[in-house]
């Protein structure tokens, strides 16, 4: 069935739609607003998270600010079979706390996270690793851009999340593209 409308009804509902739409975006952005960004208050060279607790990793109710940028690295194809060093994350100011991946972790399984091109150039900022609604790790880099966590034998099947959690953070990792298998 089609509605043969004339000019000036179709310029009318298109006008309603817009309105309704303004609105709705409107009433989403004051509802859902962005968190301020939190000040980096421990030092441009402590990079731990000051302002950011456990409790707002776990609970992941506050948001996060920031346009975090991913790039795939070095993929080459070779006979239909595509090969990849893994894919960059970064962020120029990053605050708040934001997932990136979560899924289910069976009994007795072992999980490997690996970061490389790890840096933490100003604010603070912390890869976290959330068991069961609990933080059991945060990932700060060493001296050489890597950090790395073990989970090993977990007790209980339950949910894993790495979620990032940053305060005015300038940061950059590399992850594997293979995230099922824990980077």
């Amino acid at each position: 069935m089609k509605l043969n409308l004339n000019p000036k009804a179709k310029k009318i509902l298109w006008g309603v739609f817009a309105v309704v739409f303004a609105v709705s975006f409107g009433l989403w952005m004051l509802l859902n607003p962005a968190p301020e960004h939190i000040e980096d208050t421990n030092g441009p060279d402590n990079y731990r998270l000051q302002t950011i607790t456990d409790r707002d990793i776990a609970k992941q109710d506050m948001g996060a600010r920031g346009g975090l940028t991913t790039e795939k690295n070095y993929n080459i194809n070779i006979g239909g079979i595509s090969i990849s060093d893994g894919i960059s994350y970064s962020c120029k100011k990053f605050t708040g706390v934001q997932q990136m991946y979560a899924c289910t972790l069976f009994k007795g399984s072992d999980i490997l996270v690996d970061l490389a091109g790890y840096q933490i150039k100003s604010g603070n900022f912390a890869f976290c690793i959330v068991f069961d609604g609990e933080v059991v790790g945060k990932i700060y880099p060493d001296e050489f851009g890597t950090g790395t966590f073990l989970l090993e034998n977990v007790p209980k099947t339950a949910a894993l999340e790495y979620v990032i959690a940053g305060e005015s953070a300038n940061f950059s990792f590399v992850v594997t593209e293979d995230w099922e298998n824990g980077f």
